[in-house]
């Protein structure tokens, strides 16, 4: 297996877009603890589970596939396996932000990046299932746990240091290790996939990557610019004073 046929670049573009989506998750997470009504809070843990999951990890795995060839092989995906993933990515993190609430409590703490990370393990296992190839593919469970481990672990450390109310720089910071351990756990998952060809078989079901994912990613990345420019117009509620109306003066 060959994991960068179209260049190393590709790892870049994969890190890239993790990190502009990790970023703006984590700023729809603190927009969402400054919240007063729950109906605002709901959208932006809402926005935040779009951007985190959808684009800083379901997106990103797929950018990095697009490397991924067999020698030997065609290698085509299953869409419905491909939409089940991205769906359980989103529903994984808006799930851990409703479980883990708007003030840091270790025991919630915990269930919610369990949540989190059992989620993007479960994402990244059928997107690697998802793949079809002219012979059989097969994971091995120990990289398999090694790499739900990763992602456990990367969700703890999201849903702690986001709780407080953190400068955009340090959140900047925050989004890139994110974008790193998703490749990591990406590359974990990978290593342990055991490909055993067989040219006897047919071409194999599914639909070739590029023909259903660069819609989904140019559409996935337009999809920011909603959430973006909410939290640019969105007011600080740290340093907002409530405006008093001065009482009318009395007749008497």
């Amino acid at each position: 297996m060959t994991y960068f046929s179209m260049g190393y670049w590709i790892i870049g573009l994969s890190i890239a877009v993790s990190l502009v989506g990790a970023l703006v998750g984590f700023s729809c997470i603190r927009q969402s603890t400054r919240s007063v009504t729950a109906k605002f809070r709901v959208v932006w843990q809402a926005s935040a589970a779009v951007a985190i999951g959808g684009i800083g990890v379901w997106l990103p795995v797929f950018v990095s596939m697009l490397g991924v060839t067999v020698p030997g092989s065609l290698v085509h995906y299953d869409v419905w396996s491909v939409t089940a993933a991205a769906a359980i990515s989103v529903f994984a993190v808006w799930a851990a932000l409703v479980l883990m609430g708007r003030t840091l409590n270790i025991p919630r703490l915990i269930g919610a990046g369990a949540v989190m990370g059992g989620g993007f393990g479960l994402m990244h296992y059928l997107a690697l299932d998802a793949m079809h190839i002219q012979g059989s593919v097969t994971l091995k469970p120990l990289l398999v746990t090694g790499a739900v481990a990763i992602a456990v672990v990367l969700s703890l450390a999201t849903l702690w240091f986001t709780q407080p109310r953190r400068p955009l720089s340090m959140l900047a910071g925050a989004a890139l290790v994110f974008a790193a351990g998703i490749a990591g756990m990406h590359y974990t998952d990978l290593l342990g996939l055991q490909i055993d060809l067989a040219k006897a078989n047919s071409t194999p079901p599914g639909e070739d990557l590029f023909g259903f994912f660069v819609p989904a990613f140019v559409v996935g990345m337009l999809s920011l610019a909603i959430p973006i420019s909410a939290i640019l117009i969105a007011p600080d509620r740290r340093t907002s004073a409530p405006v008093r109306v001065p009482a009318p003066n009395s007749a008497f």
